[in-house]
């Protein structure tokens, strides 16, 4: 078969997009991070490091889209919340997320490697680290997810 080539305009009707802000673009970090978190849950065996990191990573921006559903992210920049998946847990919770007012297990397992000092991104001072479980960490962190979207696109 040969290729077909030519050229092709095409006349949008007007149309306005949004600039890139809160909480749309937590969102879609979150949700496009999820995937490749998927994949490395169903490696045999499941490569920890980078896995428990991309988990960690999309659940901070899954938080923060639900916090930052006003549009303002301001609060979520203070040092001592920013990467605090345990602190975001509950804030997200107390405003209303559906979830446990007390972070799972996993959460906290997360939390703490992944605030300061950043134990799961830079390794100072440790020789190893505990991870959660792989499958069911992504399994959860897909519901929470879905949990956000639902909350903020009804």
């Amino acid at each position: 078969m040969k290729p077909i080539t030519g050229t092709l305009n095409i006349t949008l009707e007007p149309f306005t997009m949004a600039p890139a802000a809160p909480p749309h673009t937590y969102f879609g970090v979150a949700r496009s991070m999820l995937p490749g978190a998927q994949i490395l849950a169903a490696s045999t065996p499941p490569p920890a490091m980078p896995l428990t990191l991309i988990c960690a990573h999309t659940l901070e921006c899954a938080l923060k889209a639900f916090l930052s559903r006003s549009g303002d992210d301001a609060r979520l920049k203070d040092p001592n919340l920013r990467h605090n998946l345990e602190a975001l847990w509950r804030l997200a919770a107390a405003e209303g997320l559906g979830v446990t007012s007390q972070p799972p297990a996993w959460v906290v397992n997360l939390s703490e490697l992944h605030a300061r000092p950043y134990f799961l991104r830079y390794s100072i001072g440790v020789h190893g680290i505990v991870s959660p479980e792989p499958q069911s960490m992504v399994s959860e962190l897909t519901a929470l997810l879905n949990q956000v979207q639902s909350q903020l696109f009804r």
